[in-house]
């Protein structure tokens, strides 16, 4: 195995420990396990673009690391994020909606990559989708924080006549992204499938 497919599965298990630093947090362990939780959180976000960089200067790129990866970046956000949600209150900052839409659109993209793949085309991850998964990342770091009773957790929900959160708008922003990019995937899947 590979260095790159290391790195990988290192995040996987640093994923894993951001969830445990969650869940003990959210039984009483408080605002040091929210802490630990969010520094290991970006330790995690920033090992992805390593493993990446590890491949192609190594030319370790394999099947094994094409799966692997996105799978860990969706454990790492869409996982963290599920996990936030048994946080009391953690509703103001991320509504169940914005990882329902955020769900919605992984599993489009990876449909549509698997059909583009099988056809023997190429169908990575191009800019909009890179800018994506960093403000998703940033917006679920700004919900651990949160989480841990900091600055990004004051306001009030929108809805009420108030501003919500410094996280929740930081959550809508990479929901916004994250609906354009799936847009745009459908739209190049559209193009490439219909050339049969």
């Amino acid at each position: 195995m590979g260095w790159a497919n290391r790195v990988t599965l290192a995040r996987a298990v640093l994923t894993l420990a951001v969830w445990a630093l969650i869940v003990l947090g959210a039984e009483g362990a408080g605002r040091p396990a929210y802490l630990a939780a969010f520094w290991v959180f970006v330790l995690a976000a920033a090992s992805d673009a390593v493993d990446g960089l590890l491949a192609r200067r190594l030319a370790e790129e394999s099947v094994f690391g094409r799966i692997a990866d996105p799978l860990v970046d969706k454990m790492l956000i869409l996982g963290t994020g599920t996990v936030l949600l048994g946080v009391p209150g953690m509703a103001a900052h991320l509504p169940g909606w914005t990882l329902a839409l955020m769900l919605t659109r992984e599993m489009l993209v990876t449909t549509v990559r698997a059909a583009a793949e099988a056809r023997g085309v190429d169908f990575r991850a191009v800019g909009l989708g890179k800018t994506k998964m960093v403000l998703q990342c940033v917006a679920v770091g700004a919900c651990v924080l949160a989480a841990a009773g900091t600055p990004l957790a004051r306001g009030t929900p929108l809805g009420s006549g108030l501003p919500g959160s410094l996280a929740l708008w930081l959550v809508l922003a990479a929901t916004g992204v994250t609906a354009l990019s799936g847009a745009a995937y459908a739209v190049r899947a559209h193009r490439v499938l219909a050339r049969g």
